[in-house]
């Protein structure tokens, strides 16, 4: 006889949870951007650790529905991106290689390439910044240095040449990496990494300066956020930030909470910067759910939310019920192996109009096919992914009208026999 788990979100036991991500899945670097009315947020794919993943970016109409799109850069060593738009109508990214620890420029026509390399830039984790007073469109790296791009538009070498670097004035308290560079109320605000990505002092601190190349001042010599078991985080840093409807957002990445302390699988969160009314930085409120703020525009509810879910596999740490919890940071584990399978009863029958399933990592193969039944005996087919293996950032989103009261994913085989088989989130969604 086979054993099988029935599980439902009151009787689970959970293990910690710390912040939960805004995105799913083991991205770290967050550099968010607001252009053409949409949001980027330029990553860097981890949860490996001999490389990276593969290059991704993810993009948002409202900050809280997210879709992964990938970009077709040849790089395994794709780290802390950033990007702009240029003047021109172009695009511009700066993204680091993990070989000779430099920069490198690249252009193209959309934020989704195809990117083109232009140039390299002498310096690590350069993030760049587009000057509201002077227009100009600015790097700043871990070096300590001001970047100053070709900033004329009708130049032939506009965006791609270097006109000046010049060292960032002040003392900067346990300056180590990530350094990101916003305006607010006629004052520039540099934030940085101090300590170290693998270590719990991994923290965020800041500056101010009235010129963005002048002399840095802190208001106080310590961490806006840093390690806080109280509140489950652990070891966050390389941020950035964007103001939304008036309200300033921080972005920034943690270690992941069962294996801290780790540079190898974070997760990308988000919280809200609140200033004093001499422009100090009182208080970082991470925020778990963006929804809350009345930003979701999206026309679809997540009906599989907090269901009672049964399966033929688990691990102990990774139960069912965590991949119908909303969170990005818990997932649904089995034991390795072939064949396994994770039914969402809705309770009754519910029409449907999409399935997301979101895999542990978006990069690999996985062969499963996704199922609905009003009785959990009689299946048909939703969406089949069992006749060529395909990437998970592929397969994420499935589309078809049905009603039914059971979803099941039914994994055959995992890119490699070696590996879990695994699942941040299902969400069966509904039209509100």
């Amino acid at each position: 006889m086979k054993k099988l788990f029935l599980v439902t979100a009151l009787l689970a036991t959970f293990s910690l949870q710390a912040q939960n991500p805004v995105i799913p899945g083991y991205f770290a670097d967050p550099s968010i951007r607001y252009m053409d009315g949409k949001y980027y947020l330029s990553i860097t794919s981890d949860g490996y650790e001999e490389h990276n993943g593969e290059p991704f970016i993810w993009v948002s109409d409202d900050l809280v529905n997210w879709d992964i799109e990938y970009l077709h850069i040849n790089d395994r060593f794709f780290w802390a991106p950033s990007m702009v738009k240029g003047a021109n109508g172009k695009y511009y990214m700066v993204h680091q290689q993990g070989v000779d620890y430099l920069a490198y420029m690249m252009e193209a026509d959309s934020p989704l390439g195809p990117w083109k390399e232009t140039f390299q830039i002498r310096d690590f984790d350069v993030e760049l910044f587009q000057d509201p007073e002077s227009k100009k469109i600015m790097g700043i790296g871990s070096w300590k240095n001001l970047l100053v791009f070709d900033n004329d538009v009708n130049s032939p070498t506009y965006m791609r040449k270097m006109m000046s670097t010049d060292p960032i004035e002040g003392e900067l308290t346990d300056f180590t990496e990530g350094p990101y560079i916003f305006y607010k109320d006629e004052k520039y605000y540099m934030m940085w990494a101090g300590g170290h990505c693998w270590l719990e002092t991994y923290n965020v601190r800041y500056a101010i300066a009235d010129e963005p190349g002048k002399i840095y001042r802190e208001l106080a010599q310590k961490p806006i956020l840093e390690t806080d078991p109280s509140k489950e985080i652990f070891g966050p840093g390389h941020t950035s930030a964007i103001e939304v409807n008036g309200r300033w957002f921080m972005f920034y990445h943690r270690q992941n909470q069962h294996n801290y302390p780790s540079c190898n699988s974070r997760f990308s969160c988000v919280a809200e910067l609140f200033f004093d009314n001499e422009g100090a930085i009182t208080r970082v409120e991470p925020l778990d759910d963006l929804s809350s703020l009345g930003l979701d525009q999206s026309e679809f509810k997540n009906i599989a939310l907090n269901k009672t879910v049964i399966t033929n596999s688990l691990t102990t740490d990774f139960p069912p019920t965590m991949a119908v919890d909303g969170r990005n940071d818990s997932r649904w584990e089995a034991e390795l192996g072939e064949d396994k399978w994770i039914t969402i009863d809705l309770g009754k029958r519910e029409k449907i109009s999409k399935i997301q399933v979101d895999f542990e990592y978006f990069d690999k193969y996985y062969l499963y096919k996704i199922e609905y039944s009003d009785d959990n005996d009689e299946w048909s087919t939703y969406a089949d992914y069992t006749k060529q293996a395909k990437k998970a950032y592929q397969t994420r989103i499935s589309e078809k009208e049905a009603t039914a009261r059971y979803i099941r994913v039914n994994v055959k085989r995992a890119e490699a026999k070696s590996a879990h088989i695994s699942i941040w989130e299902i969400k069966v969604l509904a039209k509100k």
